[in-house]
């Protein structure tokens, strides 16, 4: 959250909120997206959002949460983006949405709104979360309002993103009151009311109401010919300035008697809008004995019919006062006469509130499951205060299992883990000890606490469960021991046949094999444990990451074409299986794999969104993508950049995935870009050492290039030693996609140097039939050096030309930078063979992903259409699209697409119609 200094005054509020809300929408723009308005009942934040966003030219849609028709999974964030997804959301609800709001912003910059956000179900703020993620690559504003209290855990999230701003509403100062009595009266307050009203300055709905009051006690004193309005002073007048808002809220619910009282009572527990014969009915009367109460309340100000003829309050403080004055025991009631007239969801909050016993709320929660199964953050909330009534039984501990499996698969772990700790306190029941104690080791897993998920696998009594129970959890201890690099890799399975062990053995036991210089067996238990997910063959809840890994494997066995495709198929199983979960690492992986195949700008921004889902999902194995994408930084000339994202990975609390050093190796691309050799080759033997030591095979050998350079460059012949012995330790036969590093590390570190340009170009063509892209550079890179130092002065040329193509292609200007320092210390000049600086801004400016994005709005195709022609995310495109936008000096995809349509005619391009 950005610590922006705010307003001392509501004008300052609105004028510096305007000015941020116009500064995000400019494609530009790299600082706060989303607004968080904060302030109490009563405060004037529904003024002030209104106030900003008749003063914002751009197209607006607002939501206030409090009128929706229903408060069911996704509800407000269909109304704000306006979409519709039946009376149950699809299991892909989350990308229709961000569809629908990808075609929204299509036509130019846009304004969200939410009013009272802190009332939205959980699913609306989890999307929210995501829009305001998009929002940092597309024209957008997300503008909320919303009380300190409750707090909701997606909006906590909200407010704690870096380019998040909340503003805090401050009180009335004098010119503010004076502008508010005018609003209400048409006239100035004299000196004397300005001081009565100042004293409640912090709550501009209590100056309001109090107004209101004093009119209708003749308390207000206005000239014949003047423009000012005075204060009567008396007892009664004494009296009706005292109270606080609170109290003179409440006084006015305490005056309301018989019927009247039973509607507003009904209308405060229902908790939405409701037509007058649905408060007839859930009040036991008919639709007739409810007309006058509801007149009543519409005549002292306290409710209002909606456009849509349904009565609701006309603020939240009232329907608050209600619901505090209801005793427990009659709002209990209430809620059950509720419970019989609502559906779903609904039905279900209603039954937790009216106190029924936790075997009622089960049943009602399998009622509702079509509408909860993929509403996890949903399902969580309705079980988020139980009864306390509530005594420890077996149905309350089988709700407190569901609450925070729920919670995991909405990604709030932390919550997960808090949930089932305490219900581990009170439970009894053995069963039911094991199942609290896998779901909170499946929410310590993924937040990388390894050691205390191990411990209280120790400390469970998995014997007294079943023995599949009990062999997934074994099988579960050595996945914690690899996943966290607690001790060097096994170089033996644990059993001899694979196919005995449970799923998450089976992808343990790939994992393994793969690491340790054998992906050729791994890729077929990889494979097999996604077939076996989900199936009746196995518990449910094993192996939840089996449809993670297969493109990994993939990877080391065949390169980044094969993976892509693997990794294609896994996100398919993802969305028919319903595991959003899995969107994090998956968005990792096809950054890797771009990264491995050159499109270095995809990978950046695939990784940006990845680690960025990672966060909000709460998944702390990101040690392998941190690294990577400083390695882009270096590669793409930017070592600022790669070394203050190292500085915030050492500055957190992280775990290092498998226990392979992926950060360090940056650091040292990072040491030797600054060209302290030295230091590079020192930190170079400990990276070196960690993953010999830990039997990381397949990773020492595909970063020995990168290490063997550095080596070479620093003169540092142990370490060439080193990695010559590594290299010939592998495992034979070599993986396709070991080969061309394999033969570059051999071509650094040989004996006889006039074997170098041979070995590495042999390297280089390896690499171009697999499609590694940045293997194949460094190797063209090292056969033009080492050709110059042989005196090949025409060869050196010809393989730095195939090197710069690849730099060139894949934006790696550190990379061309650095072949031509080499050479010019080898005697060779490349002259005009040095390839072309990408110019900044204009059609040239645009890499080859960006142009390729920019082709297909051209030829009409939405974000998400984009994203699956090119196998990438949706938000990944937003980016591309945002930085093609700044390139080229336009503010919209419809502005770009005549503008390409145009350069591809020949033709000028002509006016664009934008949209206002």
């Amino acid at each position: 959250m950005n610590d922006q200094p705010w307003a001392r005054s509501r004008r300052d509020v609105a004028a510096a909120l305007t000015s941020g809300v116009s500064a995000a929408l400019t494609v530009a723009h790299r600082g706060a997206s989303a607004f968080v308005l904060t302030g109490d009942v009563g405060a004037g934040k529904s003024h002030s959002l209104r106030e900003v966003l008749a003063r914002v030219t751009a197209p607006r849609r607002l939501v206030r949460v409090g009128t929706l028709t229903a408060r069911g999974p996704y509800a407000v964030v269909c109304e704000l983006l306006g979409a519709d997804h039946g009376p149950t959301a699809p299991r892909d609800a989350e990308e229709r949405l961000l569809a629908r709001l990808d075609a929204l912003c299509a036509a130019g910059p846009l304004v969200l709104a939410v009013d009272d956000v802190h009332e939205a179900d959980a699913a609306s703020l989890a999307v929210l979360n995501l829009i305001a993620s998009a929002a940092e690559d597309l024209p957008l504003a997300l503008v909320v309002t919303r009380r300190p209290r409750p707090r909701r855990e997606h909006l906590e999230r909200l407010l704690r993103r870096p380019s998040t701003q909340e503003v805090p509403l401050p009180p009335l100062d004098e010119i503010d009151l004076d502008a508010l009595v005018h609003e209400q009266t048409g006239r100035w307050p004299t000196p004397g009311l300005r001081a009565a009203l100042l004293a409640h300055r912090e709550n501009a709905l209590r100056v309001t109401t109090l107004l209101d009051d004093l009119s209708r006690g003749g308390a207000l004193l206005t000239g014949t010919h003047d423009d000012h309005i005075g204060l009567h002073s008396g007892p009664d007048t004494a009296a009706a300035l005292r109270p606080g808002l609170d109290e003179a809220v409440a006084a006015g619910i305490r005056s309301l008697r018989g019927p009247v009282r039973q509607i507003i009572r009904v209308l405060a527990v229902m908790e939405r809008p409701v037509t007058p014969e649905e408060l007839a009915s859930v009040g036991g009367v008919s639709p007739v004995a409810v007309v006058e109460p509801v007149q009543t309340l519409l005549d002292r100000g306290l409710v209002a019919f909606d456009p849509a003829g349904r009565v609701a309050f006309t603020h939240d403080s009232y329907r608050d006062a209600v619901a505090r004055a209801i005793p427990p025991a009659l709002r209990r009631v209430l809620h059950t006469a509720a419970a019989d007239h609502e559906a779903s969801a609904h039905r279900v909050r209603h039954i937790v509130a009216s106190g029924a016993p936790p075997e009622r709320v089960l049943s009602a929660l399998e009622e509702a499951g079509a509408e909860l199964a993929d509403a996890p953050a949903v399902e969580a909330d309705l079980l988020a205060d139980p009864p306390e009534t509530w005594r420890t039984s077996t149905a309350t501990v089988e709700l407190a299992v569901r609450r925070s499996r729920a919670l995991a698969r909405s990604g709030q772990m932390r919550r997960a883990e808090e949930v089932a700790r305490s219900a581990l306190t009170t439970a009894i029941d053995p069963a039911q000890t094991v199942e609290l104690s896998r779901a909170l080791i499946f929410a310590l897993t993924v937040q990388g606490k390894t050691s205390e998920a191990l411990a209280l696998i120790d400390r469970t009594p998995f014997d007294t469960a079943s023995p599949r129970v009990h062999a997934i959890m074994e099988d579960h201890r050595r996945q914690l021991s690899l996943l966290g690099g607690l001790r060097p890799l096994p170089l033996r399975p644990p059993v001899d046949d694979p196919l005995e062990l449970t799923l998450t053995g089976l992808v343990t036991e790939a994992l393994r094999l793969c690491l340790t210089g054998s992906p050729r067996s791994a890729v077929e238990l990889a494979w097999e444990a996604s077939r076996r997910h989900r199936s009746a063959e196995v518990d449910p809840y094993e192996g939840s990451a089996s449809d993670v890994w297969p493109p990994f494997v993939e990877a080391f066995l065949n390169g980044p074409r094969t993976a892509e495709a693997a990794l294609r198929e896994v996100e398919r199983l993802r969305e028919e299986r319903a595991a959003q979960w899995q969107a994090a690492p998956h968005q990792l992986l096809s950054a890797a794999i771009a990264m491995s195949a050159g499109r270095l700008d995809e990978a950046a921004a695939t990784f940006d969104a990845g680690l960025d889902l990672a966060e909000t999902g709460e998944l702390a194995w990101t040690s392998m993508a941190v690294g990577a994408r400083a390695l882009i930084d270096v590669l793409r000339g930017e070592p600022d950049a790669a070394g203050a994202r190292l500085d915030r990975w050492k500055a957190g609390p992280r775990v290092l995935q498998f226990g392979i050093p992926q950060p360090a190796r940056a650091e040292v691309a990072l040491l030797e870009a600054r060209r302290r050799y030295a230091d590079a080759a020192r930190l170079a033997h400990q990276v070196r050492s960690r993953a010999a030591e830990g039997h990381h095979t397949v990773w020492l050998a595909t970063i020995a290039p990168e290490l063997g350079r550095v080596a070479l460059r620093a003169a540092d012949d142990r370490l060439r030693t080193a990695i010559a012995q590594d290299i010939e330790r592998l495992p034979a036969p070599l993986s396709p996609a070991l080969v061309p590093s394999v033969l570059l590390a051999r071509a650094l570190t040989a004996v006889a140097h006039d074997e170098t340009a041979a070995l590495a170009a042999e390297a280089a063509e390896a690499a171009s039939d697999i499609g590694e892209a940045l293997v194949e550079m460094a190797a063209w890179e090292e056969a033009a050096v080492a050709a110059a130092h042989q005196g090949h002065k025409d060869d050196a040329r010809h393989h730095a030309r195939s090197a710069l193509r690849c730099a060139d292609r894949t934006g790696a200007v550190h990379a061309a930078a650095r072949l031509a320092s080499r050479l010019r210390t080898a005697g060779v000049r490349l002259g005009s063979t040095a390839g072309r600086v990408r110019p900044a801004t204009g059609w040239e400016a645009l890499t080859p992903t960006e142009a390729q994005v920019a082709e297909q709005v051209r030829a009409g195709l939405s974000g998400p259409d984009i994203a699956r022609r090119m196998h990438i995310s949706p938000r990944t495109v937003q980016t591309h699209v945002s930085h093609v936008l700044a390139k080229l000096g336009l503010s919209s995809r419809v502005e770009l697409a005549a503008a390409a349509a145009a350069r591809a005619a020949g033709t000028p391009p002509g006016p664009v119609p934008v949209r206002r």
